[in-house]
C-alpha cells in the first residue's frame, strides 16, 4: 500500500482560500496501518504537508516522518508496543512493527498512537481470506510492449463482501500500492468475479501506465476488507482517477476510521501471487 495517504492525500487536507493564497494550518497526524490474517502489524506515521508555493522534492518529504511515537496494538487480550525501525522496502523508509503478534481472521484489533500532543486510536477487524481462482496475463490491446492482467475469484453469495486489489512492482519493495480502480463491492458482481488488475500509481513514478512491462516482476494481493476499509480505498481510487482532471476534480475528503488523526487502520484477509512478466510474453 505504498505511498498512499501519508504523502499524496496530505495536500488535500491543507485548505486554500478563494484566491489561492497559502493558509497557515496546524499539521495533523497521518496514520497508515494494516494487519493481515497470518501477518504482523505495520504502521507508518507522518504529519500533513502544508500547501506551499515552493516545490518540494522527494528528499524533503522525509522531514514529515514521525519516528518516536508510542504505537500499541491490542487484540482484546494481549497488547504489544510496536518497535520503530528503518526499512527501505517502504516509503517513507520507517515503520513500526512487531514479531510478537500475528493477525487472525475473525478477530478485532485496536490501534493507539501517542506522540507529543497527538493521540489517535482506531479499530479494525480481519475478514476471511478470499477464494482466489486464477489470473490471466496477456498483451495489452492498445500496446505491443505492455501486458495487462485479469483476476478471477469466487464471491460467496450468502454474505456481504468487500474486496481491494493491490500491486507491487520490483524485487526490493515490501509495500503494496492500492490498484487503480481496484475496489470491488459484491453488490455489482456475480458469484464468479472477473476484474482487471491495473498497476497502482506510485508517487515516485512521473509517467504512469496502468499496465505492466515485460521486464517487471509483479506481486498481486487480493484482500477482503470490512466496509469501513472499503469506503477508504474506494474513495482513494476515485480520487486517483480524478486528481488530474481540472473539470471533475474531487472536493471530498477521504473517509478515515482513525479518531484523532487522518488515515486508516485496515484489517485484511489476503492472498498473494507473484509473476515474472517475461514468462508471459509471447
Amino acid at each position: 500500500m505504498k505511498r498512499v495517504l501519508y504523502i499524496i492525500l496530505l495536500v488535500m487536507l491543507a485548505a486554500c482560500d478563494s484566491d489561492y493564497g497559502i493558509t497557515t494550518q496546524q499539521p495533523a497526524l497521518v496514520v497508515e496501518g494494516w494487519i493481515e490474517d497470518g501477518g504482523f502489524p505495520v504502521v507508518i506515521l507522518s504529519q500533513t504537508i502544508p500547501v506551499s508555493k515552493e516545490s518540494q522534492n522527494m528528499d524533503d518529504l522525509i522531514d514529515y516522518v514521525i519516528r518516536w511515537a508510542k504505537v500499541t496494538v491490542s487484540d482484546g487480550t494481549d497488547s504489544v508496543v510496536l518497535i520503530g525501525k528503518y526499512d527501505d522496502g517502504y516509503f517513507p523508509p520507517y515503520i513500526y512493527t512487531t514479531g510478537r503478534m500475528r493477525g487472525r481472521s475473525g478477530k478485532t484489533y485496536s490501534l493507539t498512537v501517542d506522540y507529543k500532543d497527538y493521540h489517535a486510536k482506531a479499530t479494525t477487524s480481519i475478514p476471511e481470506r478470499p477464494q482466489l481462482d486464477s489470473f490471466k496475463i496477456e498483451k495489452c490491446a492498445t500496446s505491443d510492449s505492455l501486458l495487462q492482467m485479469t483476476v478471477y475469484f469466487t464471491d460467496p453469495p450468502q454474505q456481504k463482501n468487500y474486496y481491494q486489489l493491490f500491486t507491487r512492482v520490483g524485487t526490493t519493495n515490501k509495500q503494496y500500492v492500492g490498484a487503480y480502480l481496484g475496489s470491488i463491492n459484491d453488490n455489482v458482481t456475480s458469484t464468479h468475479v472477473e476484474a482487471p488488475v491495473f498497476r497502482g500509481h506510485e508517487l515516485a513514478i512521473n509517467t504512469y501506465t496502468p499496465y505492466y512491462s515485460v521486464n517487471d516482476t509483479v506481486s498481486i494481493k487480493l484482500a477482503q476488507v470490512d466496509s469501513v476499509a472499503f469506503r477508504f480505498w474506494d474513495q482513494y481510487t476515485k480520487d486517483q482517477s480524478l486528481s488530474t482532471n481540472l473539470f471533475l476534480s474531487t472536493a471530498t475528503n477521504i473517509p478515515t476510521n482513525v479518531v484523532g488523526a487522518t488515515g486508516y487502520w485496515c484489517g485484511m484477509g489476503a492472498v498473494e501471487r507473484h509473476f515474472i512478466m517475461a514468462d508471459y510474453w509471447k
